[in-house]
């Protein structure tokens, strides 16, 4: 399960489209050939962040990428707003254009995955990389309602920080560096990212930052839900990192308690970041082999 693999030669991802259930379009990008694999990115993710991954797995599997609405090569979200149900049929959608029964979601992507799965019966098998649903408090709301004030009056910066904290993402001492700070670096980052030209089908930051309200939201809908996925029938496995936040690795273990037969699989020597790209702390060499045993059965 966690042996390391020789890195595949690079394999160039295909663009692909279709349409969701309200029209919007939905892009994502394929690699390599064989049984369909749809991988559903996190927050502050697109789809080529798990273009790493895809290629460890390229020489059995295709592997599409799906930028979710909002980000890439997908259109944005209806008038109405947020809506977590709209991007469960979106994942639906693409399945079903893509030909893909697998699939496996990433962080907020995998509560969508989960709940795709639960919604058609044509998703066979689902994978989930810490989804995070909270359990006996182990998420606090109060910051994600506080996100949520910050956006909604333009502070972005503000906002981002507080989604930081709220995920308890990046090592640990930057829970201990006070807000001026990290909203002066983070506004940095930003003023530096608008500058670059990013490599094709790579969003800006700012574009990924203005897509969290409907990570967020996700978050905020499922807390308290891991019961919800008792009654699910596709084959299911549970993943998480040895080095995440704890409250992860406890949603990993709540959701798969209740969903008959499922895996609950912990990655030695990896964390949140373990599905994505290498220059961004992935590990994919570690989560592909996992991956390979559980779709390949």
């Amino acid at each position: 399960m966690t042996r390391e693999t020789a890195a595949p030669p690079a394999v160039t991802p295909r663009p692909g489209a279709g349409q969701s259930a309200d029209g919007t379009r939905l892009g994502w990008w394929s690699v390599g050939s064989g049984p369909g694999l749809l991988v559903v990115h996190g927050a502050m993710q697109a789809g080529l962040s798990q273009l790493d991954l895809a290629r460890e797995l390229a020489g059995t599997r295709t592997v599409h990428l799906l930028d979710r609405r909002g980000r890439g090569r997908s259109g944005p979200w209806p008038d109405g707003g947020f809506d977590p149900s709209t991007e469960v049929a979106d994942v639906v959608a693409v399945a079903r254009a893509t030909g893909s029964t697998d699939v496996l979601g990433v962080s907020s992507g995998a509560i969508l995955a989960l709940r795709a799965a639960r919604a058609d019966p044509g998703i066979e098998r689902v994978v989930a990389f810490e989804p995070p649903i909270a359990v006996a408090g182990s998420i606090r709301m109060d910051q994600i309602e506080r996100f949520g004030r910050e956006y909604a009056e333009g502070r972005l910066v503000e906002a981002m920080v507080t989604a930081m904290r709220a995920a308890q993402m990046g090592p640990a001492f930057l829970r201990w560096v006070p807000r001026g700070l990290l909203c002066a670096v983070t506004a940095r980052m930003l003023r530096r990212d608008d500058a670059t030209t990013p490599a094709p089908g790579v969003p800006h930051l700012r574009e990924l930052a203005r897509a969290l309200p409907a990570d967020l939201r996700i978050v905020a809908d499922n807390a308290e839900r891991a019961g919800d996925f008792a009654g699910l029938r596709a084959r299911t496995a549970l993943l998480a990192g040895s080095a995440t936040r704890p409250y992860l690795r406890t949603a990993v273990h709540a959701v798969a308690a209740v969903i008959p037969g499922a895996r609950s699989v912990v990655l030695p020597g990896t964390d949140h970041a373990a599905t994505q790209n290498r220059n961004q702390y992935g590990r994919p060499e570690r989560v592909a082999p996992a991956l390979a045993e559980f779709f390949g059965a």
